[in-house]
């Protein structure tokens, strides 16, 4: 159960008093892409949807590999905030966070994805201590961050989707369009070289099947307008991580209507609860194994679409106005 906010009458009200409506209310968005183009993707995305609500929204992109990256930072975005005059400071990522803390962000808000976090204890310890005397608003993505960190300005919020992205595709069009053979497929969606993404465990649960004619692709680095073509021609997305915020591939696997074999990551069992074609599993090959062979005999389509109806972005955006909103009136 998500903590969604739900005092509209508080949102409307105040949107409205605002300045000039929510056009007048400036956020900065402070994240590092890395690079990485579904990295961004998630975070303009929230951002388009924001936008569309009125909110003016400007990123700052740290896009630095290592923590010396993150320091050189510092005095440049200090400058930023000062020049943009925002309202809203809303840093994604961890890390990026430390960075706006450091050059002085506030109101600051700060969304923990999940890896940059983790269960490690110092980076646990140092993220618990950050929210309690420096962030304002501290928005985890699963239960299992929401309690970890057990901060009194601790809300819980997953990351939404822009459903649009994701609208029937005919399963021949989508085969044809991303060069499936008559095979049946298990997706595999991420890098393999991340090592909390677990490949290995795919490698090897997929070498145990007993259903036969099967191929394993692994999507990663492909055109991001090509991705829901894979979801609708695929018979299985796996997901075989360590650890997990909220993960935005089982998401969209569920728009898509796609049955799932996930281990038990972040708010996985949350989001795939109820949904018929969706199994959550042990970490082990043999248990990874059963579970595909399940899904490939499910042999359809699941409900899952309607499933995560509330996890469309434009709904998140409410709640992010909401926690916006309230900030800027203390």
């Amino acid at each position: 159960m998500y903590f969604f906010t739900n005092d509209f009458d508080y949102f409307y009200k105040h949107s409205i008093k605002f300045r000039g409506g929510l056009k007048d209310l400036r956020v900065l968005f402070v994240y590092n892409s890395k690079g990485i183009d579904a990295r961004t993707l998630l975070v303009t995305t929230q951002g388009r949807s924001l936008m569309n609500k009125g909110v003016h929204i400007d990123y700052y992109d740290i896009c630095s590999k290592n923590v010396f990256g993150y320091i050189k930072h510092v005095k440049h975005l200090k400058n930023y905030i000062k020049r943009g005059q925002y309202d809203i400071v809303h840093s994604k990522f961890g890390f990026s966070a430390f960075t706006s803390t450091l050059a002085g962000a506030k109101p600051h808000v700060v969304s923990l994805m999940g890896s940059d976090y983790k269960l490690e204890r110092a980076s646990l310890y140092i993220s618990k201590l950050f929210a309690r005397f420096f962030w304002d608003v501290t928005i985890a993505k699963s239960p299992l961050m929401y309690n970890a960190l057990k901060g009194k300005n601790t809300v819980m919020i997953p990351n939404g989707i822009d459903f649009s992205r994701f609208k029937h595709i005919d399963r021949e069009i989508a085969r044809k369009r991303v060069g499936f053979s008559s095979s049946a497929h298990v997706l595999w969606v991420s890098d393999p070289e991340r090592k909390e993404k677990n490949f290995d465990l795919a490698r090897e649960g997929f070498a145990n099947l007993n259903t036969n004619d099967v191929e394993l692709t692994v999507v990663n680095n492909v055109e991001l307008d090509k991705v829901p073509f894979y979801y609708y021609a695929a018979d299985v997305l796996l997901v075989t991580s360590k650890w997990e915020g909220s993960p935005n591939v089982v998401k969209e696997a569920m728009a898509c209507s796609l049955p799932i074999v996930s281990t038990d990551v972040g708010d996985v069992t949350n989001i795939t609860e109820g949904t018929t074609g969706c199994y959550i599993v042990e970490s082990d090959p043999e248990s990874i194994a059963m579970a595909i062979d399940t899904a490939l005999s499910f042999g359809k389509r699941t409900n899952g679409r309607d499933k995560v109806r509330n996890l469309d972005v434009d709904n998140i955006s409410d709640q992010m106005i909401e926690i916006y909103l309230k900030l800027v009136d203390k």
